[in-house]
């Protein structure tokens, strides 16, 4: 609700900039470490959250969770209302409730919580933050979860798409045992991936999936003012979360 009522969350906005800053207030709120960090788009400012809860051990491994915050009204321009509700504030809300659950619980490895902007605009703010990282730093990624529209149910039983390539095989795995342990979803898989903010991982070889709803084609609300809060299924976007 918080995130719609933004009248876009286009990344070149001062809106954008004011949502961001609301996150940020949340993560820090939950006991992690926030930077907001600048990322050029289009030539124009805009800024990535990140967030950090280190884990207790020893020689520890860095586990990802990501989603982009920035809106988009395709037809309409910058200044067009893209309350963006499913693409993409249902990622952003997983990902801090992913940060409520987690960030209370204790872990052995660290945990790191991404809020990209520029995705729309070409995925600038993934394809920067990996390139700032240091070779040591990526090395450390075991594994990275982006969420990009996980609110829609666009089929008649509660659908995931799972979407990686050959090196993220056994993260998919993984997931696809948790939603048969721990969920009713549909689990659908593709190795093609596509238009998200997992791609630059996958392309350097890091082990990266998106989740998304299932039948994502099928939502035509996508960049446009209709999509809007009446439309998101919070039990489709609870059960990809567990």
């Amino acid at each position: 609700s918080r995130l719609t009522a933004f009248h876009t969350r286009h990344s070149l906005t001062a809106e954008f900039s004011t949502a961001a800053d609301a996150c940020k207030d949340m993560l820090e709120a939950l006991g992690c470490t926030v930077s907001k960090l600048p990322i050029t788009v289009a030539g124009g400012a805009s800024f990535n959250i990140v967030a950090d809860r280190p884990g207790f051990g020893v020689n520890r491994r860095l586990v990802l969770v990501t989603a982009h915050l920035d809106s988009v009204n395709s037809a309409g321009g910058i200044t067009a209302a893209a309350p963006g509700a499913d693409d993409n504030g249902s990622g952003v809300a997983g990902v801090l409730e992913i940060a409520r659950i987690l960030t209370a619980q204790p872990a052995e490895h660290d945990l790191r919580l991404i809020l990209f902007g520029g995705e729309e605009q070409g995925l600038h703010g993934s394809r920067q933050y990996l390139a700032s990282l240091p070779q040591a730093e990526r090395m450390r990624i075991d594994s990275v979860i982006n969420m990009d529209m996980i609110g829609t149910l666009n089929t008649q039983a509660l659908t995931v798409l799972l979407e990686g390539a050959s090196v993220s095989q056994a993260l998919m795995n993984d997931l696809i045992a948790a939603a048969a342990d721990y969920t009713s979803l549909t689990v659908q898989t593709s190795l093609n991936p596509f238009a998200s903010d997992h791609v630059p991982f996958i392309e350097a070889s890091v082990p990266a999936l998106l989740t998304i709803e299932g039948a994502d084609a099928a939502n035509h609300n996508v960049h446009t003012a209709n999509d809007s809060l009446d439309k998101i299924h919070y039990g489709l976007a609870a059960e990809i979360l567990k």
